[in-house]
């Protein structure tokens, strides 16, 4: 189901990650879920922390395991930032 809705965003290190654009949220606003290992992230820490301070949702629904989600309306924009932040705060 979400293969069909992909796009590959290349982020300013040269890195590509694949997002998934999945249902807007009940405010209209887009949504898009990417798998935590290509942000880095350990399989510890995204079982065991919350990442709502960097802008992200863990996804709970069926079709994608290990998801993560971002409300964005510029996704290259927002997950530079957010990478940004996590390499700040030692998290990758």
């Amino acid at each position: 189901m979400l293969n069909n809705n992909y796009n590959e965003v290349n982020l300013k290190d040269g890195k590509k990650v694949k997002v998934y654009r999945i249902d807007n949220d009940i405010n209209g606003n887009p949504r898009y879920v990417l798998h935590f290992l290509q942000l880095d992230i350990s399989l510890k820490d995204y079982q065991e922390k919350s990442f709502s301070q960097y802008g992200l949702k863990k996804y709970r629904g069926k079709n994608f395991g290990g998801g993560l989600v971002i409300q964005s309306y510029n996704c290259k924009s927002d997950l530079n930032h957010i990478i940004k932040r996590l390499k700040d705060d030692k998290m990758i």
